[in-house]
Order: C-alpha cells, then sequence, then structure tokens
C-alpha cells in the first residue's frame, strides 16, 4: 500500500467514476513539502523534494473506497490542485467535489 505524508492535511473531497462506472474516491491535500522525482537526470528543482505550500491530488483504490493509494500534482494553490485533477485525462469530467 502507497503511504502518503502523515503531515499532509486533507484540504477538499470528492468523487470520481474509474471506467465510468465505478465510484472512487478524490481528495487535494496540503503539505509544506513538495516531493522531488529523485532521479538524478532532472533537474534540481525537480529532483529535490521544494518546501513551500503545496497542494496535491491523491486518487482513491478503484476497489477499496476510503484507500488512497495513488498521487498527482497539484500546485501552489488548491485553485491549481482542482484545476489539475479536473484536467486529468478519462476521469477529470467525472469529479464530483462534497466540499
Amino acid at each position: 500500500m502507497f503511504l502518503f505524508d502523515s503531515n499532509e492535511t486533507v484540504v477538499k473531497t470528492g468523487t470520481f467514476l474509474y471506467d465510468d462506472t465505478v465510484l472512487c474516491d478524490v481528495r487535494i491535500v496540503y503539505s509544506t513539502i513538495s516531493p522531488g522525482s529523485g532521479d538524478w537526470e532532472d533537474p534540481p528543482q525537480l529532483a529535490d523534494d521544494q518546501v513551500g505550500d503545496f497542494f496535491g491530488v491523491q486518487w482513491g483504490s478503484t476497489t477499496s473506497r476510503g484507500v488512497f493509494n495513488a498521487g498527482s500534482g497539484g500546485g501552489d494553490s488548491i485553485q491549481e490542485a482542482i484545476a489539475a485533477a479536473e484536467s486529468m485525462p478519462g476521469v477529470g469530467r467525472t469529479i464530483v467535489w462534497l466540499d
């Protein structure tokens, strides 16, 4: 199971449809660290963890509600993270925000 940073704060929750049929969870989390890629071939601003305000998107499992096992980029604001989630091919158009 993929574990996320315990210092993250959930700031927005919603659902999306996987394959247009399976109801899954999605959430936006706030963190003071944006994880880097760790790839030595990437420039430092991508490879290294960055300190600051960061809002990331976490995607729920397609087989277990309440389990978040995937993440994707967000941004420096909650609005950027929402836009990133909603632009995700295949599922972004199905997101319904609950709060």
